[in-house]
């Protein structure tokens, strides 16, 4: 099984409570899909990326208070939704102590075997450069107050929790994005 190595970091969160000395660090990063990787150029060209890879990881999903804050709160599905959730509107006491609790039961669950399957179409940025595109899943990659880390995937949204990017990291415009992601 091939494990997900967590790169090009968009974005972090701490997460602190006042009744907790326990501080989570949230970042979301895009874990590289070995092997699935495309070349385009031309203006307007477009092409297929398709591919798939096995991992294991820490699934989101595994949180019973994360699917009670999901229906609660409204939370999108996935990584990206859950993470834009945390960083746009934990600002509550109560909320936070939340997080703490769905990170803390998701750090104490098993690792589980995944697969990620990507089919979509690509294309550059610039038109007539040629492009290598290589296909990334959203993980969340969190540090505890101790330095211990863990990644989390979820199956909640393959659409938005997969993309392609091009070798300098740059996420690349994708269209009929049908991948799948299963824990």
């Amino acid at each position: 099984m091939n494990m997900i190595t967590a790169i090009a970091p968009h974005a972090q969160v701490a997460i602190a409570s006042k009744e907790s000395a326990n501080t989570y660090k949230v970042t979301q990063k895009r874990g590289a899909i070995m092997g699935v990787g495309a070349s385009v150029s031309g203006a307007g060209a477009w092409v297929k990326l398709s591919g798939g890879m096995d991992f294991e990881i820490q699934s989101l999903e595994s949180s019973k208070t994360y699917k009670e804050m999901r229906k609660s709160y409204n939370i999108s599905g996935g990584v990206s939704g859950f993470f834009s959730w945390i960083t746009g509107q934990a600002s509550a006491d109560t909320q936070k102590s939340e997080i703490q609790t769905a990170l803390k039961e998701i750090s104490q669950s098993q690792k589980v075997g995944g697969h990620v399957d990507i089919e979509m179409m690509v294309t550059g940025a610039v038109p007539n450069m040629q492009v290598d595109a290589s296909a990334y899943i959203l993980v969340l990659q969190v540090e505890d107050s101790q330095g211990n880390t863990f990644n989390i995937a979820s199956n909640g949204d393959p659409a938005a929790d997969t993309g392609a990017q091009d070798s300098n990291g740059n996420a690349l415009p994708n269209n009929d994005n049908n991948s799948t992601i299963t824990l």
